[in-house]
């Protein structure tokens, strides 16, 4: 039974995209986003969508920005959907940044699904404010309360949901594993010095804006309020200042140096936080993964990852 699983993970800006789009060209693969942002449809410019036309890539526009998406939703369809790859002869590959995510479906102890939602914890914790919320958790957990990203320190939800857990884990969690499929696995992390990144970010961060960004914000906000799940996302909340204080018609710029002043440090803040994720997803996989790590800044590094690759991928 053919069983293999290849996860490419590592910080955003790593080119973890491209490089499994060759790899799954060699290998006659398919890939699984592990993206918490990219299930979300009509968020593709600022969620940095990477869809290549010959390739298939699942686990991408899931949901709506109004709906909630747990990692255990996660869970259940990322299995589901690498099984489905498995069974015709194909080679999955999961490939993201999002730690929880792609642990949910490789690490036999993620084992928070167990504990079940409490109405009468998450209705009181409606009450209270985001950043309450994060001074909560980080009472409760200073330690994991620091590794967050940007994007899961700032939803209320997801704090939420990690509060419920670190209240109502029972002390015989450990006995009760998850039932994860056991993948004869490949684990390969990129990696890159954070200056290098930062650089990387940043002319992202603009080409998305030249790439209509605006737009995109624009037409969100006929359907959907600053308020729901999927508004969360860093990117966007950024740039809520400069719709909710401007009522004037906004016009996509066409260049960075065209951007008005109050947008360009809006701008520049969100980079910050791009910068922010990328230290917390770097701090994750080396910290809580069994990766086999490959700096992008390094000569020959992709071929190294072809030869690693091909010796896993024909080993009986």
């Amino acid at each position: 039974m053919f069983n293999k699983l290849l996860v490419i993970s590592g910080p955003t800006a790593t080119g973890k995209t491209d490089l499994a789009v060759k790899l799954a060209k060699k290998y006659n693969g398919e890939l699984v986003s592990g993206d918490s942002c990219q299930i979300y449809k009509g968020m593709d410019i600022g969620t940095g969508k990477d869809q290549p036309s010959d390739t298939p890539i699942h686990l991408i526009d899931v949901i709506t920005p109004d709906q909630k998406f747990s990692v255990a939703d996660f869970q259940k369809i990322g299995l589901k959907t690498i099984k489905e790859i498995q069974s015709r002869n194909k080679l999955p590959i999961l490939v993201g940044c999002s730690g929880f995510y792609i642990d949910s479906l490789i690490n036999p102890n993620y084992n928070t699904f167990l504990i079940k939602p409490s109405k009468l914890l998450r209705s009181l914790l409606d009450l209270f404010s985001v950043k309450t919320l994060q001074k909560i958790y980080k009472f409760l957990d200073k330690d994991s309360f620091s590794k967050l990203n940007h994007s899961d320190v700032n939803n209320h939800y997801r704090l939420t949901r990690k509060i419920e857990i670190k209240l109502f884990s029972p002390k015989n969690i450990e006995n009760c594993k998850l039932k994860i499929e056991n993948f004869d696995l490949l684990h390969l992390s990129l990696t890159a010095p954070l200056d290098y990144l930062y650089k990387r970010i940043d002319a992202r961060v603009n080409k998305r804006m030249e790439m209509g960004f605006i737009d995109e914000i624009k037409n969100l906000l006929k359907k959907y309020k600053w308020t729901e799940p999927g508004m969360q996302i860093a990117a966007y909340q950024c740039l809520r200042p400069y719709f909710e204080n401007n009522k004037k018609v906004i016009k996509a710029p066409l260049h960075q140096g065209e951007l008005p002043e109050g947008l360009r440090g809006l701008v520049k803040l969100w980079s910050y936080a791009e910068h922010s994720d990328a230290r917390r997803q770097t701090c994750w996989f080396k910290t809580k993964s069994n990766a086999i790590f490959y700096d992008i800044t390094k000569k020959n590094f992709p071929e190294n990852i072809f030869k690693q690759v091909d010796k896993w991928y024909n080993k009986l």
